[in-house]
């Protein structure tokens, strides 16, 4: 018996159709909530979502990969003793009882292994101290740990009336504000006046007064200062004992560097053979003949490093996310978001953008589906900026949307989870960011959208996935900075000015 050939042509699609909806059955209605894949004891762990396989292509379902911390111990101990030195006090390493007394009343009782270090460095080499470059993991304490460095110095020199004076160079105002409040804090009841170049002030900053001197500024406001009031900057700065630079990679980058250099060199001038630089950051490579480790120790001489194991390692004890997508838009990507918020017990939240267009897009598209969400970016006024930020800092649920303003140095307690909404340009901006949610032994979740064709995201991507070491990924910052920029001209998506 022969067919027809249309007979034979209905038959066929007819079997082609039967055979996708059996395959879409298998793959995407299935029970339960998630499919576990490739899962060893101690391994990372692929979680593939099957609201996503319903929601998406059948076939290649989006998926989160997940980097997950080992919470109960890491390399043999718990999340505590990697931080803090739990079996020592301030009053061990002989700081003194005033000091010991105000850290105490700030709830600050057990040294972390940055500040432990560099106190038993103090204990043992004064008065021959060498510079001090600290290379540590975000969130340690590095900044407290010079403020009580200092602070002991200035308490212990006292009873030999020796003036000291200190000169502290932040980066932002934001952070210049930040330092100010933390030793106006811990130094109440120390003979020493903490102060910074407010902009035009009413009467000119006293730089050489009759007790001990704090002054926090950045090098441009610094350069500046020294320009209109040559004579008593000078003075000052042949008395300097200290001189402090946090976020020390971005002080020998444009625009910092020319005045950084500067003022090297005029110290050099006035013969200051007494003066200690204590220069720090958690971003510190030192791989190849200009890299910012060797480039700051041409003028950071004679220097001890003082570094953790945990700098420039993955933290351990945060939950990393790549999340894929069918495509990397903004409406997939706020989908993404308010799916993954949804099931996530989040307290505070930051989402961090890469330009002030994107920011703005993103709250706008966000702020129709949560509540307590706030914008923080450069383009607010500064006294909006600082409300803000203290409203975030004082909630307990609380999401901020944000560009890269604050993803250096700000130390904000009960983050919960940070989303990179756009990629980062490079790993030191990666690290930065996450370094916000990673403070000391808290705990967190970290969350990247796995856009394969951003190569700053495949970069990172190898970093959790193939051990990829950081300094090999670091090295290349210049030219990952080079491709974002062209990949950021050709994409809509990225228009807008940083900041």
């Amino acid at each position: 018996m022969f067919f027809a050939p249309s007979v034979i042509v209905f038959f066929l699609l007819n079997l082609v159709s039967t055979f996708h909806l059996s395959k879409v059955a298998s793959t995407s209605f299935l029970c339960g909530k998630d499919i576990l894949r490739n899962v060893n004891s101690g391994e990372k762990q692929i979680i593939i979502s099957r609201n996503f396989q319903r929601h998406y292509n059948s076939v290649n379902p989006p998926k989160v990969e997940h980097f997950l911390c080992k919470n109960e111990k890491v390399d043999g101990q718990n999340g505590e003793t990697c931080f803090f030195k739990k079996d020592q006090t301030f009053s061990k390493l002989l700081v003194h009882p005033t000091l010991v007394e105000e850290l105490k009343r700030n709830n600050i009782t057990i040294p972390s292994l940055i500040q432990f270090d560099l106190l038993q460095y103090y204990n043992k080499y004064f008065p021959m101290l060498c510079n001090i470059i600290i290379g540590a993991e975000n969130g340690i304490g590095k900044t407290l740990s010079y403020i009580i460095f200092v602070l002991n110095h200035i308490l212990k020199q006292s009873n030999r009336n020796n003036r000291v004076f200190v000169l502290i160079f932040q980066y932002s105002g934001l952070l210049t504000r930040q330092c100010l409040q933390v030793v106006r804090r811990l130094s109440r009841n120390i003979k020493v006046k903490c102060t910074t170049l407010n902009p035009a002030p009413l009467t000119p900053l006293n730089l050489n007064p009759n007790g001990n001197l704090i002054l926090i500024t950045s090098p441009v406001k610094f350069a500046t200062y020294m320009k209109e009031n040559e004579d008593a900057v000078t003075l000052f700065l042949k008395n300097l004992d200290f001189l402090i630079m946090d976020e020390v990679d971005v002080m020998f980058e444009d625009p910092f560097v020319k005045h950084v250099k500067a003022l090297y060199e005029q110290l050099s001038k006035l013969a200051n053979k007494k003066y200690i630089s204590i220069v720090t950051s958690s971003t510190l490579s030192n791989k190849g003949k200009m890299s910012i480790y060797q480039n700051i120790k041409r003028y950071v001489t004679n220097s001890v490093l003082i570094k953790t194991n945990y700098l420039h390692n993955v933290h351990p004890l945060v939950n990393y996310h790549f999340v894929n997508l069918p495509t990397y838009t903004v409406s997939e990507k706020i989908k993404a978001i308010k799916r993954i918020m949804s099931k996530e017990n989040y307290k505070k939240t930051l989402i961090f953008c890469n330009t002030l267009t994107s920011c703005n897009n993103a709250f706008s598209h966000l702020s129709s589906l949560f509540e307590d969400i706030y914008l923080f970016n450069s383009s607010l006024k500064k006294e909006d900026q600082l409300g803000i930020l203290d409203i975030f800092k004082n909630s307990e649920r609380c999401i901020l949307v944000t560009t890269d303003i604050i993803h250096r140095g700000m130390d904000i307690k009960g983050i919960t989870h940070l989303f990179h909404f756009d990629a980062p340009t490079n790993i030191v901006v990666y690290t930065h960011r996450n370094g916000r949610i990673s403070r000391g032994a808290s705990t967190g979740d970290i969350y990247l959208f796995n856009d394969s064709d951003n190569l700053v995201t495949k970069k990172i991507y190898q970093l959790h996935k193939k051990n990829v070491k950081f300094e090999d990924i670091l090295s290349r910052k210049r030219s990952l900075r080079k491709n974002y920029k062209r990949d950021l001209k050709k994409s809509k998506q990225g228009e807008g000015k940083t900041g």
